[in-house]
């Protein structure tokens, strides 16, 4: 009796890897239930990008000027920018809104089934645009498996993709802020590549026309992305002058491939053209590109936004580059052009750290390409360097769990959305929470300075004493209306003070007259028990002018002083005294500051405010 064969299933490793990886989104999804809570979805560019949508199909009016008629709804929910002759327009574009649509759709469908609200923003739509992200990354994670088993092992495809799509902030934009464009735009990029190396081997109307759609969505989500083109048109590439000849030839696909991408775009042109006047709107404002002072460095390593310090696994993808000949021919010399304009256009952007985000965000679009060079090096260690292979699997493991921890301190903040420094990221290093130093500890940009193409760094301005706050009363904040600590980490109340006349350090003073008598008042927390030192030096030496330092209700705790305890040979005498924090006083905010009692004129100088104890 013929025994019967034996069934397997066998599941590739590479196959694992993205099983794996849409388990995990799916867990983080469902845990975080963004969906139920209100401005966890719909966030930041995503309000612009989707209002295209609930405003064709539910408002039926893509002037949105039914926004007017209900403010209080649509606040958060959709913005509201006009032109100055009152059109009404998005900051970003509808392609993204193209890619939502099937999800959108679901969630309209599911809204009237269940009877929830069909405005657009309920939970159903809420759930199924959350999960939007999730089919484009898995549907593109696929097709890239393929590419890359056409020129390197199963193993090493599998390690790529671990290293994508857990090592990386790709999976951050899947899950936590999964409606952003990063992710459409990392699975459209592979979806053009794949149609490229497709077009390039056997062109035809079928996959020119698809190609076109690609390309045309690309350039419509994000303009820079356009950039791409290159790939196209240098994808195995023997000679300039072939592949003009080439394109000679093939001048109708071209043609029916640019006809195709303009669609796309067309309803962007009209929607334009409808509610600004203009075919073509530019609705950034005064943002815009500095090429001639690039932030590349400041892109790649600093602890505010740097690719390669949140995203170190990118740096064995960049060595892989110089090694694509080995393994990736054909694509070498279009990514190798590719990759440094790349990063030069994005790091020309105004702000070159992209708002809000965790990581240098932008360049999640073209992973893939980078996926490419971390492919060929772990190839050459393959073949060349057993040990240092095997290491470097373990590496990226380690690499992807980083990630994964990093993800979860961005999440609770242990990692600041835009202003982090080098002693803030070393304070919370391998840390799930942020304290009140974290806090102190963070750096805020100038972002007037930043828009104007100056990278100013704004010192965090401190609501506790440590070690001391001080000013000489030479620098103001931009609105004059303020002095700034030497630091400029404390602010002191200046009603137009600031005085040449009179000074005992640097060049100014503050003078006080008549109904100008406070000034130089400083609020700052402190505890019960703990003990200050505070001083300022004042002119003329017997003036009845005090230096203060009460509580919010002076009934609880004020101490003020106006005997001096030394003079200078210029005339001015100090005025320094400590004041304990009553033990009964408990944790709150206390006010220092120097007043002037009488009609006469007083200058001070120097004032400083240093914490004893503990």
């Amino acid at each position: 009796m013929n025994k019967l064969p034996k069934l397997r299933f066998t599941l590739d490793p590479s196959k694992l890897v993205i099983w794996l990886f849409i388990i995990t989104v799916i867990w983080v999804n469902i845990n975080n239930n963004h969906w139920k809570k209100d401005g966890k979805v719909v966030i930041h560019d995503v309000i612009s990008y989707y209002s295209y949508l609930p405003a064709a199909f539910i408002y039926h009016d893509l002037s949105f000027s039914f926004v007017d008629k209900d403010p209080a709804f649509f606040a958060g929910k959709m913005y509201n920018s006009k032109t100055a002759e009152g059109g009404h327009y998005q900051k970003m574009t509808m392609g993204l809104a193209m890619l939502y649509l099937p999800f959108f759709l679901l969630g309209h469908l599911y809204a009237w089934i269940s009877g929830a609200p069909m405005h657009g923003y309920s939970q159903p739509y809420m759930f199924f645009l959350m999960f939007g992200a999730l089919f484009y990354v898995t549907t593109a994670a696929f097709v890239f498996r393929k590419i890359l088993l056409r020129n390197v092992n199963e193993k090493i495809t599998a390690w790529v993709l671990i290293a994508l799509l857990l090592g990386t902030n790709l999976f951050y934009y899947t899950t936590l802020e999964s409606a952003m464009s990063h992710a459409y735009n990392f699975s459209l990029i592979i979806f053009f590549v794949a149609l490229s190396m497709s077009w390039h081997e056997k062109p035809g109307i079928k996959n020119t026309i698809i190609l076109g759609l690609v390309y045309g969505l690309i350039s419509l989500i994000r303009p820079t992305n356009a950039l791409i083109i290159i790939f196209f048109l240098l994808y195995n590439i023997s000679t300039i002058k072939t592949r003009l000849w080439f394109f000679l030839k093939s001048w109708k696909l071209v043609l029916l491939m640019a006809l195709a991408a303009f669609l796309v775009v067309l309803p962007q042109l009209l929607f334009w053209k409808f509610n600004t006047g203009s075919w073509i709107y530019y609705s950034y404002g005064r943002e815009g590109f500095f090429f001639d002072n690039p932030q590349i460095w400041r892109g790649l390593f600093s602890y505010r936004k740097g690719w390669l310090v949140y995203t170190p696994v990118m740096i064995f993808a960049l060595m892989g580059l110089f090694l694509l000949r080995k393994d990736f021919k054909a694509f070498s010399i279009a990514i190798w052009v590719f990759v440094p304009l790349n990063l030069w256009i994005i790091f020309s952007w105004w702000d070159w750290t992209y708002g809000g985000s965790f990581g240098a965000r932008p360049l999640i679009d073209t992973y893939s390409l980078m996926g490419f060079g971390l492919a060929s090096w772990l190839s050459y260690l393959s073949k060349k360097k057993k040990i240092i292979y095997l290491a470097m699997q373990f590496l990226i493991l380690v690499l992807a769990g980083w990630n994964l921890f990093q993800t979860a301190q961005y999440k609770y903040g242990a990692i600041h959305y835009a202003h982090m420094s080098k002693a803030a990221y070393w304070h919370t290093f391998g840390k799930l929470s942020k304290d009140d130093e974290f806090n102190l500890l963070i750096e805020p940009m100038d972002y007037d300075s930043l828009i104007a193409g100056k990278y100013v760094v704004l010192p965090k301005v401190r609501h506790t004493i440590g070690p001391e706050a001080y000013t000489s009363f030479e620098r103001l904040n931009k609105p004059k209306n303020k002095f700034l600590a030497e630091d400029g980490r404390y602010v002191f109340s200046s009603p137009n003070t600031q005085s040449k006349i009179e000074y005992r350090e640097g060049l100014f003073s503050s003078m006080l007259y008549g109904k100008n008598n406070i000034a130089a008042g400083i609020d700052f927390w402190a505890k019960a028990n703990e003990t200050y030192e505070v001083s300022v030096w004042k002119k003329p030496v017997d003036a009845r002018a005090a230096l203060v330092f009460t509580a919010p209700n002076p009934k609880t705790y004020y101490v003020k002083q106006e005997k001096v305890i030394q003079t200078d040979s210029m005339g001015w005498g100090e005025i320094r005294f400590q004041a304990t924090i009553p033990d009964t006083a408990g944790h709150r905010q206390y006010r220092v500051y120097v007043w002037n009692k009488t009609e006469d004129t007083v200058f001070f100088d120097e004032l400083r405010i240093k914490k004893i104890s503990p």
